[in-house]
């Protein structure tokens, strides 16, 4: 059955067929994988030619985890006596994370206050580019002094990423992953966490004791050395402009979501918008 709801990579079966025939086995005792793997992906990510990210060398401390939830759970527990601050139709995890005796609120219903904490998707989850209210937001934050993290797990599926992370200092986090960028790559949960300081947390502990799933690593450390990072837009753009027109969806900058309207109702996250994810339908596509 087609999934249009949730988020997942487009089922590529050269992609597939691609990581079946690795041998990641060979890494199992390669003590280097978790260095190589983790200055490859940095520079992997910097290679894009589709998005204007710039200030990441600022952010020193680079750790490997599990997926990007981790990251957001480190995140939270750092400010577990804050007020969270996201903006409607974020990641839902974060709701079901702070619900148990947290504090949180939407950022469209009141100003930020000092001692607000931020979290934002880039592109933003409901949307799939870059919410138009992002730099407005960081801007207050930086006068505010509020902690910020940003979510660009959807980075390497998405163009049209412009922001400058030079100009807000208390961005302190950054949260990157494979998982919506290649077929398969949802059930390695590598992520990288990467931030201006080293906060002696438990993400920095284990990776100093290179607590890492070795095997995981090296299948991620293959795809990005094979594929570009703006590989999803290049290779699946004349098929997502299909399908956007096929199902009379908006196009977005997220190779993975189109924008529909009231027909689409069901999928609503609490916008205007009505997100659809339609990997499955461009899978359909160039799978023939």
């Amino acid at each position: 059955m087609t999934n249009l709801r949730h988020s997942k990579p487009i089922p590529d079966k050269s992609v597939r067929s691609f990581i079946e025939n690795l041998s990641p086995v060979e890494d199992l005792f390669n003590e280097n994988i978790s260095t190589e793997f983790k200055q490859n992906f940095i520079n992997w990510l910097k290679s894009s030619k589709l998005n204007q990210l710039s200030g990441v060398e600022q952010f020193n401390n680079a750790k490997l985890t599990n997926g990007t939830v981790q990251i957001f759970d480190h995140f939270h527990y750092r400010y577990k006596d804050c007020r969270f601050r996201f903006f409607k139709g974020e990641f839902m995890y974060h709701q079901a994370c702070l619900k148990n005796g947290s504090r949180w609120e939407w950022l469209n219903t009141s100003e930020l206050e000092k001692g607000d904490v931020i979290i934002i998707s880039i592109p933003f989850s409901d949307f799939g580019y870059q919410h138009p209210s992002t730099q407005e937001i960081l801007a207050t934050a930086t006068k505010l002094d509020c902690p910020v993290l940003l979510d660009f797990a959807y980075y390497a599926c998405t163009q049209n990423i412009k922001l400058d992370l030079d100009k807000y200092p208390t961005v302190e986090t950054i949260a990157f992953s494979i998982s919506k960028v290649f077929y398969g790559a949802e059930y390695l949960r590598v992520g990288l966490r990467l931030e201006r300081n080293d906060m002696d947390d438990g993400i920095d502990v284990f990776n100093s004791v290179n607590m890492h799933n070795r095997i995981d690593i090296s299948i991620a450390n293959s795809l990005i050395n094979n594929y570009p990072v703006d590989y999803n837009w290049n290779t699946y753009k004349k098929e997502y402009t299909e399908v956007c027109k096929q199902y009379d969806l908006d196009p977005t900058d997220c190779i993975m979501f189109g924008i529909g309207d009231d027909q689409w109702q069901e999928l609503n996250r609490g916008n205007l918008t009505n997100r659809v994810c339609i990997s499955d339908l461009i899978g359909e596509k160039i799978n023939k």
